[in-house]
């Protein structure tokens, strides 16, 4: 049987979803570092790729090495990671944030698709980022619109992640120490359009 001629663009997609979760990797140890700084109960945190390890070899078995190590490896270390944002306490959820808010849960979608707040899916649930919880929903707001149409993923990286230009300080924590929100707010469509660029890059 003669190649597929789908086949290298099957190949790119997969070479682009393990660099999108080699940066999720990256990512989750500096977030992990926020958690401590933040005095948050760090679970168990041996890293994702060694969770994975363990789950991703029943090596006697005759499922081709592409799938584990591919697309389907990939989807599996994502997940993981998602999972352990849970337990690390990072994502809240829609009950969590709403009553914070004085909002019902069902308020947040319409908000979500005004682009002020967004969500990751986890299992069959949506989850957002624990830092919404200190800070009032226009500042949110703000902030999410300057994000753009990144995914999910990425905007509750740039939530969590600790920022030069911020003093090496996270975004909550930034704004909590009174760095206006019009920096907070450019330096999120930096991000964007940062991430943006080198996701075009990818896909070429």
């Amino acid at each position: 049987m003669g190649i597929n001629v789908s086949t290298p663009v099957l190949l790119r997609r997969i070479a682009q979803l393990e660099a999108a979760v080699g940066r999720l990797n990256e990512d989750l140890g500096s977030l992990r570092s926020a958690v401590s700084l933040q005095g948050l109960p760090s679970t168990k945190v041996p890293g994702v790729r060694s969770r994975v390890a363990h789950t991703k070899v029943p090596a006697a078995t005759s499922s081709p090495a592409p799938a584990c190590g591919g697309l389907a490896g990939a989807t599996a270390r994502g997940e993981a990671a998602r999972v352990q944002w849970v337990k690390d306490g990072l994502v809240v959820s829609g009950e969590q944030l709403a009553h914070a808010w004085g909002l019902t849960r069902q308020a947040l979608a319409p908000a979500a698709e005004r682009g002020e707040v967004f969500a990751v899916k986890i299992g069959n649930r949506l989850y957002y980022p624990q830092a919404f919880l200190d800070l009032d929903r226009e500042t949110v707001a703000t902030v999410c619109r300057a994000l753009g149409d990144l995914g999910a993923s990425e905007k509750l990286m740039f939530w969590l992640r600790e920022h030069g230009a911020l003093g090496g300080r996270g975004i909550a924590v930034a704004l909590d120490a009174g760095v206006a929100v019009a920096k907070v707010e450019r330096l999120a469509a930096a991000w964007a359009r940062e991430r943006g660029a080198a996701r075009v890059a990818a896909a070429a």
